[in-house]
């Protein structure tokens, strides 16, 4: 799944068109890819043989989380800009000319 997704978040910058099929394939290879990870997390660090109520508990959390995820993704690609196109105008973003940093680490300096 790790391996898929690289050419997944390449060809919609790649090929210059801003696909919604893109996204939802985007987006849905994302959630997988969390959701198997965060999967091997609990089961490798939450023994089911000590801890089995507890473990019940991080699998329905595992879901639920999934779920807002899945909904939050869902919102953002038919309600906003897709996923692709905010990672663009992210990537695109202009630097403001000063930040709230440099100010400091001139005084300091």
């Amino acid at each position: 799944m790790s391996a898929a997704l690289i050419p997944l978040t390449i060809a919609p910058f790649a090929a210059g068109s801003y696909n919604p099929i893109m996204d939802a394939v985007l987006c849905a290879g994302i959630i997988i890819h969390s959701h198997i990870g965060f999967q091997s997390i609990i089961i490798d660090y939450v023994p089911d043989k000590r801890l089995p109520k507890i473990r019940a508990m991080f699998w329905w959390g595992l879901r639920l989380a999934t779920l807002v995820v899945a909904i939050g993704f869902f919102e953002f690609e038919t309600n906003d800009v897709g996923l692709t196109e905010a990672i663009k105008k992210i990537w695109t973003a202009k630097r403001k000319e000063e930040s709230y940093v440099e100010p400091i680490l001139r005084s300091v300096a």
